[in-house]
C-alpha cells in the first residue's frame, strides 16, 4: 500500500513542482550577481602619487572631485563610462575626493551608488597641499597620466573661457592608448 501512495500521480507532480522551484531560484539567483565591491582608502598626497607611479605602462584618468560639488557629480558617471569602455585596453581609472574625512560615510554611499570598481581615494590632507601640487582651487579637476607616468593634460574649471567636458578627456585617452607601452 505504501507503495501505491509512492506512484500516485499527485506525488510526482509535487517532486516536480518542487524541483521546478529549486532550478528556478538557482537560476535568479545566478543571474543576479552580487553587485560589485566599491572601496574607498584614505591616503596622504604621496601615497596617491605613488598609486598613480605604479600604474606605469597603463594610461591613467584621476578625477579630483568633491561630495559637496554638484558639477563633479554630474560628471562623475562619464568617469565610470570610460572605464568600462576602455579599461580592457590598458585604462585606468582613480577617484580622489577632496572632501574632509569625516564625509566618508558619504563619499562612500555616493560611489557605491555610482558602481564606481576602480581605485577611489579620499585624500587626507589640508586643502592648500593639493590646491598648490595641483595648481588648482578646487574641484572639479581631471588629470591624465601617459604610459610613462607622466602628466599629459590637466582638465579643470580654472579658465571659464576653456571650459572641457569627458568628451575631451576621452578623445586624449583614445590617442594615449594607441601609443604603445
Amino acid at each position: 500500500m505504501k507503495n501505491r501512495a509512492l506512484r500516485s500521480p499527485a506525488v510526482f507532480w509535487l517532486i516536480g513542482l518542487a524541483g521546478w522551484f529549486v532550478l528556478s531560484v538557482g537560476l535568479i539567483c545566478a543571474a543576479d550577481p552580487a553587485p560589485p565591491t566599491v572601496e574607498l582608502k584614505t591616503v596622504a598626497y604621496d601615497a596617491l602619487a605613488d598609486a598613480i607611479k605604479a600604474q606605469r605602462g597603463k594610461v591613467v584618468v584621476m578625477d579630483a572631485w568633491g561630495d559637496f560639488c554638484l558639477p563633479c557629480k554630474k560628471e562623475f558617471p562619464s568617469l565610470v563610462a570610460l572605464h568600462r569602455r576602455y579599461g580592457k585596453d590598458g585604462l585606468v581609472c582613480m577617484s580622489v575626493s577632496l572632501d574632509a574625512t569625516e564625509k566618508r560615510p558619504d563619499v562612500l554611499k555616493f560611489l557605491t551608488k555610482s558602481e564606481a570598481t576602480f581605485a577611489n581615494f579620499l585624500l587626507d590632507e589640508k586643502p592648500e597641499v593639493w590646491q598648490q601640487k595641483w595648481k588648482i582651487v578646487g574641484p572639479p579637476a581631471v588629470f591624465v597620466f601617459d604610459r610613462q607616468g607622466r602628466r599629459a593634460a590637466k582638465f579643470d574649471a580654472e579658465n571659464p573661457d576653456r571650459p572641457y567636458t569627458y568628451d575631451d578627456v576621452e578623445k586624449l585617452v583614445k590617442d594615449l592608448l594607441r601609443e604603445q607601452p
